[in-house]
């Protein structure tokens, strides 16, 4: 939750919109490929799920964003997502963690 409020404040973050959603891939992949015992955090799922959803929703902007030649001089630290994706994850996971 802190990485992902880390996105709605990019005006103050030390962290890009880009450093967030390669954070949120790592997170992803270390679960993903069974670094991370599912057995001992159950609750995690819902976090896990969040952290897909930037990492996919990332490189779709990307994808939807920019042309094929704009890749070619693009700074992706400089990309932002809109920062209401940020706030409805962020929603998300507190009421996916109210329930518990």
């Amino acid at each position: 939750m802190t990485v992902l409020s880390w996105g709605t404040d990019d005006q103050h973050s030390e962290f890009t919109h880009q450093d967030i959603a390669h954070w949120c891939d790592r997170f992803h992949m270390a679960y993903v490929t069974g670094n991370w015992a599912r057995d001992e955090e159950p609750t995690i799922e819902p976090f896990v799920d969040v952290a897909h959803d930037v990492s996919t929703q990332w490189e779709l902007y990307l994808e939807n964003t920019y042309k094929l030649e704009q890749f070619q001089s693009l700074k992706f630290s400089d990309v932002k997502l809109p920062v209401k994706w940020f706030q409805d994850w962020l929603r998300k996971l507190k009421a996916a963690t109210s329930v518990r």
